[in-house]
Order: structure tokens, then C-alpha cells, then sequence
């Protein structure tokens, strides 16, 4: 029978057992933390070209994909400048300001090399992958999100993008309809050698989005022209435009694209500002980069190409969910060890 005064909160025994349970949950608790360090995307879906979403620091609006990642300039040259003949009323000469003219600006820029959708989102998409050439006016720094958002602010800092195939980051969904270009990979490239890709479209109308540029007209030194890019159909007066078309040779080291194109370009602004006539051109744009590691997945040898996805994965070394992770995981360890330490020098003083 107990004592009548008996408190079991001052008693030595039942006092060590709760401390030692306290002591053990504590640990519990810690090693659930540390479990915790490594996060999945639930509503990750290996069945798409998507990544998991669980990478931190990493801009999805540009890296959503799977895929290889470079970095460099697009280069747009313009050359071969003619006025627009219908009109050419007076059948006016070139003007010196353009005559010979070769005039070239550039952006800075990512390209990104695919994996594509599969047949059942879309299905009408049979290109081996798709090619994304992405510029920016502030080298990819004035936005920034590493989840999926409704914002895309990113699209106001890009002024030129060119898509293989139209594309939808995962907020928006699938798109599905024909390829704005069709591509072809050589044979025999990619197997010891870098890959060798060709492109046509054969649309009626060319899928090259528009751009603007900064250059002489026939009356100022510096003028602001749009220019929309034209195909083989949009050639009435025997100009010689033709059908886009691209080069891409790749590897998991560097990348070179090369798309040639034709366009319709005319001075901005109010209608007496510049006598300029219309005028048609050929434009290249050019892209040559090295491989982002720390945001590509790993290319594997062999035709067609294909992708060993690491990014979301932690086992690539060189990417980006590795450098992240080991340092905020270095920095957790670290905090769950000094609590061990402490727990139990405090258990072994009690």
C-alpha cells in the first residue's frame, strides 16, 4: 500500500523512466527529420517528359523537361536585303544604308535538347525529340521560380523563342497537333560521335515567332524594325525565299544549332518618321553552348537519343538536386548531431 504523501513526480525511479522515454522519443524524432531532408513529388509521372517538381533552385518555367541543357548566345544575322517588289512602285534602287548590308545582334540563351511526350499525349509529335531555344534580355536573372506557378513572368524578359514543337510547361497541359518542324537524326551519329539532326517545316505558314531589331534604314542611322519571318508560299514575286530549315549537332559536351529562314521586315513607328521601304531578308539564327550538367540529365550513347533521368533523383553527382541537397543536408546532419550530442549528455547527467 503506498504512502498517503507519495508523489510520483519526486520519486528518483519513476522520475529516470520518464526522462528515458522523453529520451527515446526525442530520438524518434530525430531520425524521422532526418528521413524528412529528402523529398518526393507526389504527383511526379515517369510516363512524361516531366521532372518531379522537387528540386530547389532550379527555374522550372525553363528546366520542366527531361533532357540536355546548354548554355551560350543566339546570334541573328541578317543578310541579303532586297526591297519588298509589290511595294516598289518606282522600282527604287536599295539605298546605300542597306545595300550589302550585313547586320547581326545577339541574346543570351538556352537551348534544350528533349525527351519527347509519349504517343498517347502526343501522338502526332513523331519527332526523335524537341529542340527549345530560349533568350532573355537579362541573361535568365530578372525572374525567377522554382516551382510551377500561373505567373510565368519569364515570358516578359524573353524576346525571341523557338520550339520544335509546341510545348506547355505543366500548368497548362499537353499540347497536341503537328510538329512545327520535322526532325530527323543521321545515321550512325551519336554512337561515339555527337548527333547530327536536320529540320524542315513544311508549313503554309512558317512557325518562326517574331522579333525586333535595332537598325539602319535609309534615312536614320538607327531605326526600330519588325520583322515576321515567311515561307516558300509568301514568295509571289520570284524572290527566292524558301522553307525554314535547321542543323543541330550535339553531345553531352557542347551544341550547335543553326536555323535559316526568311523574312518580311518593315520600319516601326508613325508612317512619316521613315520613308523606308518593306523590305525582305535572310536570317540565320545561331546557337553555341556547353552543357549545363548541374540542370541536365544524362544522354545516353546509342540512336535515338534518350535520357537516364537524374534531375528530382539525387544520383548524379554533377546535378543540381545533389549540390543542393548535400549542402542543406550537410547543414541538417550536422544540427541532428549536436541534438544527439546534447540529448545524451544530458541523459547522462541525469
Amino acid at each position: 500500500m503506498c504512502p498517503c504523501n507519495f508523489n510520483p513526480d519526486n520519486d528518483p525511479d519513476t522520475k529516470k523512466v520518464r526522462q528515458g522515454d522523453m529520451y527515446q522519443s526525442l530520438i524518434l524524432g530525430v531520425l524521422f527529420a532526418a528521413r524528412a531532408l529528402g523529398k518526393e513529388d507526389a504527383n511526379y509521372d515517369p510516363a512524361t517528359n516531366y521532372r518531379p517538381e522537387n528540386v530547389t533552385g532550379l527555374d522550372y518555367y525553363y528546366y520542366p523537361w527531361k533532357g540536355s541543357y546548354y548554355n551560350g548566345s543566339a546570334i541573328f544575322t541578317v543578310s541579303d536585303v532586297k526591297f519588298r517588289p509589290e511595294f516598289n512602285y518606282d522600282d527604287e534602287k536599295l539605298c546605300r544604308q542597306l545595300e550589302n548590308v550585313t547586320y547581326s545582334f545577339q541574346y543570351p540563351a538556352i537551348l534544350g535538347i528533349l525527351q519527347t511526350e509519349g504517343e498517347d499525349n502526343q501522338p502526332d509529335n513523331t519527332n526523335p525529340i524537341n529542340v527549345i531555344l530560349s533568350t532573355s534580355y537579362s541573361n535568365f536573372s530578372e525572374y525567377f521560380n522554382d516551382y510551377m506557378d500561373s505567373g510565368n513572368m519569364q515570358i516578359k524578359d524573353e524576346p525571341w523563342v523557338f520550339e520544335s514543337t509546341d510545348v506547355s510547361r505543366r500548368s497548362y497541359g499537353y499540347e497536341d497537333g503537328e510538329p512545327n518542324f520535322n526532325l530527323t537524326v543521321a545515321d550512325g551519329s551519336g554512337n561515339g560521335s555527337p548527333f547530327r539532326v536536320m529540320g524542315t517545316s513544311g508549313l503554309d505558314d512558317n512557325p518562326l515567332p517574331p522579333f525586333q531589331m535595332n537598325m539602319s534604314s535609309c534615312t536614320d542611322i538607327e531605326s526600330w524594325w519588325g520583322a515576321s519571318f515567311v515561307s516558300q508560299d509568301s514568295d509571289d514575286e520570284g524572290m527566292g525565299i524558301s522553307n525554314p530549315v535547321l542543323q543541330l549537332v550535339f553531345d553531352d559536351h557542347s551544341a550547335n544549332l543553326e536555323i535559316q529562314s526568311w523574312i518580311w521586315a518593315n520600319t516601326l513607328g508613325h508612317a512619316d518618321d521613315d520613308k523606308t521601304l518593306p523590305i525582305v531578308a535572310r536570317v540565320s539564327v545561331e546557337f553555341l553552348g556547353r552543357a549545363d550538367a548541374a540542370r541536365s540529365d544524362i544522354l545516353n550513347p546509342g540512336s535515338p537519343p534518350t535520357w537516364t533521368p537524374t534531375m528530382g533523383f539525387m544520383n548524379n553527382s554533377l546535378s543540381l538536386d545533389c549540390e543542393s541537397t548535400a549542402a542543406s543536408a550537410g547543414k541538417g546532419r550536422m544540427g541532428l548531431l549536436l541534438v544527439v550530442l546534447g540529448l545524451s549528455l544530458g541523459y547522462a547527467f541525469l
